[in-house]
């Protein structure tokens, strides 16, 4: 993402007031009598908390237009934080209910309301399962691909079933006309789910690729190279992604995201680089020539502005480089002679990604490469352990804040990076930065 200040905080504001929006609508026309402060505020937490779950379906929707100004691996990053708010806001609503007046545990039960104490019973157990399957997803050994199912079922339940109540208490609901604007923002909330599920993988079927190549590289990665079959193929920025579907149908649930890293100005063919990480990346090497294939995208503001003349310095670990490689390679085909500098931390010396490419790139490009690995061989006379500040004062131009910053990789890393770069007087609206732990 790039850090632009001013956009950032129009898009705060704008999520705020949709977020607290039910709250102004419930005070609009005639009120009802005010009850305790407990009360009230166990209310408003409930209409907050549901509308943030409803808005998680808007962050889920890989809206271009939306993504490619904040960054759609930022968006998702933001949808994981707001989730747990809404986890929180949800069911603080009806713990504050039972210990300020435990009468209102008549609504769990059942001899007095079957139906109901079933339904809310229901929604706080879907409320913790959604909470554990994201949070433990990998440690429960749940399956990426079935969690999402699992994750989409669940957070529409819990939506329907707080529209339900919603209505059925109907305290401050009572009027048709706000009964009818609910019913509507939870439709508009769905009706989101169904255009990523279904009418997205319509639009993708009319425009399907094939695998013409499977290329192993270094690191326990493969490089899959893809065709358009039967259309004019996608047009990108070096440093965007796609999310891949490989097989017949585009609406198989092995949906997965991936860094384009082949340049922008070869429209022939679609590369990604994918590193064997867990149980879908680990079968890149089974994939035979001529797979079906389907992508959607391209998303992501992770892009370098191909017009401007400014410097740049990538500061990448692992598998983050493969974005930076579409850059490179992207500007070598301009014959772009912009000073760059890349500072790329990995375990070893044989499980750098593009090794060999890399040194090419150097005599083609205004291009300086320092590597930095954990474990050197017998005789590195280069830069060790993991990238550091010390590492960064060693290298980055003095004149720093003349550049812009893009910064992919491990997550201590980028967090250690981006206070670093700000402290040291790079703008915000210079630094870039992608993480990869976004599903």
């Amino acid at each position: 993402m790039n850090y632009s200040l001013g956009r950032l905080l129009l898009w705060i504001v704008f999520y705020v007031v949709m977020a607290i929006s039910p709250m102004l609508i419930a005070y609009v026309g005639p009120l009802p009598l005010p009850r305790s402060f407990w009360v009230e505020l166990s209310v408003g937490l409930g209409f907050v908390g549901l509308a943030i779950m409803g808005l998680q379906f808007v962050l889920t929707g890989r809206f271009q237009r939306v993504a490619a100004s904040l960054g759609l691996d930022s968006m998702l990053q933001f949808h994981r934080q707001s989730g747990l708010i809404a986890f929180f806001f949800i069911l603080a609503h009806p713990l504050l209910l039972f210990v300020t007046n435990p009468g209102y545990l008549v609504y769990l039960d059942p001899r007095v309301n079957l139906p109901r104490a079933l339904a809310l019973s229901a929604v706080l157990g879907a409320l913790v399962l959604l909470i554990v399957t994201t949070l433990w997803r990998r440690t429960a050994g749940l399956r990426y691909e079935w969690w999402r199912v699992i994750h989409g079922v669940l957070a529409l339940f819990v939506l329907f079933i707080g529209l339900v109540h919603i209505l059925q208490v109907g305290f401050y609901v009572s009027t048709p006309w706000k009964q009818a604007l609910w019913i509507a923002m939870t439709g508009g909330a769905m009706l989101l789910l169904i255009n990523t599920r279904v009418l997205r993988p319509l639009q993708m079927r009319r425009n399907p690729y094939y695998v013409t190549a499977v290329r192993e590289e270094r690191g326990r990665a493969w490089t899959l190279v893809l065709a358009p079959d039967g259309h004019e193929g996608m047009r990108f920025a070096a440093g965007q992604f796609v999310w891949l579907t490989l097989g017949d149908s585009p609406f198989s649930l092995q949906q997965h995201p991936f860094s384009i890293s082949s340049s922008a100005e070869q429209h022939d063919r679609i590369e990604l680089t994918i590193k064997a990480l867990g149980d879908f990346t680990s079968t890149m090497h089974t994939v035979e020539p001529g797979t079906r294939a389907y992508l959607e995208g391209p998303y992501g503001a992770f892009t370098l502005d191909p017009t401007s003349n400014q410097g740049a310095v990538f500061i990448v670990g692992g598998v983050g480089i493969t974005p930076i490689m579409s850059m490179l390679r992207t500007l070598r085909d301009r014959g772009d002679q912009r000073p760059l500098l890349l500072i790329y931390g990995n375990s070893d010396w044989e499980s750098v990604l593009f090794q060999e490419e890399l040194a090419l790139l150097q005599q083609a490009l205004n291009l300086e490469v320092v590597h930095v690995l954990q474990n050197p061989p017998e005789g590195w006379q280069g830069e060790t352990g993991l990238i550091s500040k010390e590492i960064l004062g060693r290298w980055l131009p003095d004149e720093i804040a003349k550049n812009g910053y893009f910064v992919c990789g491990p997550e201590p890393m980028m967090d250690m990076v981006e206070p670093y770069l700000s402290q040291h007087g790079v703008p915000l609206r210079k630094i870039f930065s992608e993480r990869f732990s976004i599903v």
